[in-house]
C-alpha cells in the first residue's frame, strides 16, 4: 500500500496546489510587497527632471549681487587695499589742488602778492604782476592736463591690478616743484624785488 501525502486527496488525485499556483495570468496578490526595480526608473525620471529645470534656470552674472566671484578673480590682500585708498585719497588731493589752481587763477598775482606782503616781504616794489599773472593760467592748465593723464593712467592700473598710488602722488610732486619753480621765476627775475630781499627788507629767516 503506498502511502498518500494528506494534501493528496483530491478527487483528480492532483496535489493541493500551493498559495497562488493556479492563479489567473496578470493577477497580483494585493498583500505582496512591491518590487523595488519598478521604482527606480521614475525616480531617475523625477531626477532628471529636476536637473532640466535647474538647468534652464537663469544663473546669476559673474560679479552680481548675490552672485559668486568670477572664476580666476584676483583677492585683493592687505597691501592691495592700502594701495587701492591710497591711489583715491592721492586722487581726490590731486582733483582739489586742480580745482584751486583753476577758481584761483584769475586772481592768482593779487592773491599771492597779499599772502607775501602778509609774511613781511617788500612787495610794494615788485612790478611783474602781469606776469606773475600769466604763470597763475598757465599753472592751471599744466595742472588740469596733468591730472587728466594721471587719472586715466591710474585707472588702468587699477583695473590690470597693478600698484597704482605712485601715479597720482608723482604727477603731485611734479605739478607742485613746476608751480614753484615758475612762480620764483617771476619773482626773483623782477630786479627791484629781488633788490630788495637782498637789501634785507623781507621777513628775517
Amino acid at each position: 500500500m503506498t502511502d498518500r501525502h494528506p494534501d493528496d486527496d483530491r478527487p483528480d488525485g492532483r496535489p493541493r496546489p500551493r498559495y497562488g499556483e493556479y492563479a489567473p495570468e496578470g493577477w497580483v496578490s494585493p498583500v505582496a510587497p512591491p518590487e523595488a526595480p519598478e521604482a527606480a526608473p521614475a525616480v531617475a525620471g523625477r531626477s532628471d527632471a529636476s536637473a532640466d529645470q535647474a538647468a534652464r534656470r537663469p544663473q546669476p552674472a559673474p560679479g552680481a549681487w548675490g552672485a559668486p566671484p568670477r572664476p580666476g578673480a584676483p583677492v585683493l590682500s592687505g597691501g592691495r587695499r592700502f594701495d587701492r585708498v591710497a591711489t583715491f585719497l592721492l586722487i581726490g588731493l590731486g582733483g582739489y589742488g586742480v580745482v584751486s589752481n583753476v577758481v584761483l587763477a584769475s586772481t592768482f598775482a593779487s592773491s599771492l602778492l597779499s599772502a607775501l606782503g602778509t609774511a613781511g616781504y617788500p612787495v610794494d616794489v615788485f612790478t611783474g604782476q602781469s606776469d606773475l599773472q600769466r604763470a597763475g593760467a598757465i599753472i592751471a592748465v599744466v595742472s588740469v592736463a596733468v591730472f587728466a593723464v594721471t587719472l586715466i593712467w591710474t585707472i588702468r592700473r587699477l583695473r590690470a591690478f597693478k600698484i597704482s598710488f605712485w601715479v597720482p602722488l608723482s604727477a603731485g610732486v611734479i605739478v607742485s616743484f613746476l608751480q614753484m619753480a615758475l612762480v620764483l621765476a617771476v619773482l626773483f627775475g623782477d630786479a627791484a624785488f629781488t633788490q630788495a630781499i637782498l637789501d634785507g627788507a623781507g621777513p628775517s629767516l
